[in-house]
């Protein structure tokens, strides 16, 4: 299986208007770390920096119009996925993991966009991986007590040391997490599974 644990640091909220700053992520193969990467680029001309969002990251203006231009970063990035995926074949696609993951997703999409690339979605199969939305089923089965989903909580909650708004550190955080809710899956027993062959 090919996963790809994605994270971006965004200048806001919203992927029309704020530009990305970082994009760090990490390619796992059939449960192995293949390659790591960690981007800085500056938003595209006409993005908008917030204030809180300078903030969370711990960035300013002036040292962000010195990182590299976005088509540096796309490229390297589009370099690394075609690596592991053929963009021409539907069924070779990454599944994404992240943290709030369809914020990523939205941000990448326009990230391409914007260096005249509309296929974002050819490298990576929309069926997200969230874990916020994992956390929440294992708060709902008892399995976990946390006060809320945040990465951060989720990290204290297994022990996993986490420098978090950082985007590289932040992804290599989420991916202990995932294998620690796949290891309490797996723990329970098969005969509680009906396995059912589904046709593609």
């Amino acid at each position: 299986m090919k996963l790809l644990f994605l994270d971006t640091e965004t200048t806001g909220v919203d992927p029309l208007k704020n530009g990305i700053i970082q994009i760090a992520g990490i390619v796992d193969i059939n449960g192995q770390i293949v390659e790591e990467f960690n981007l800085k680029c500056r938003p595209f001309p006409g993005q908008i920096y917030t204030a809180e969002a300078l903030k969370v990251t711990g960035t300013t203006v002036e040292e962000i119009k010195n990182y590299p231009d976005p088509k540096e970063a796309y490229q390297k990035i589009q370099a690394i996925f075609n690596k592991y995926i053929n963009r021409y074949d539907k069924n070779d696609k990454f599944t994404m993991v992240g943290q709030n993951t369809k914020f990523d997703y939205d941000f990448m999409t326009v990230f391409f966009q914007n260096n005249y690339d509309k296929f974002f979605y050819a490298y990576v199969a929309y069926h997200l991986v969230d874990l916020v939305n994992a956390s929440a089923l294992f708060k709902m089965a008892g399995k976990i007590s946390v006060p809320n989903m945040k990465l951060e909580t989720m990290a204290k909650c297994f022990g996993i040391t986490l420098n978090a708004h950082d985007a590289l550190e932040d992804i290599r955080a989420t991916r202990q997490i995932l294998y620690k809710f796949v290891e309490c899956i797996k723990s329970i027993p098969d005969e509680l599974f009906v396995p059912k062959e589904v046709a593609a």
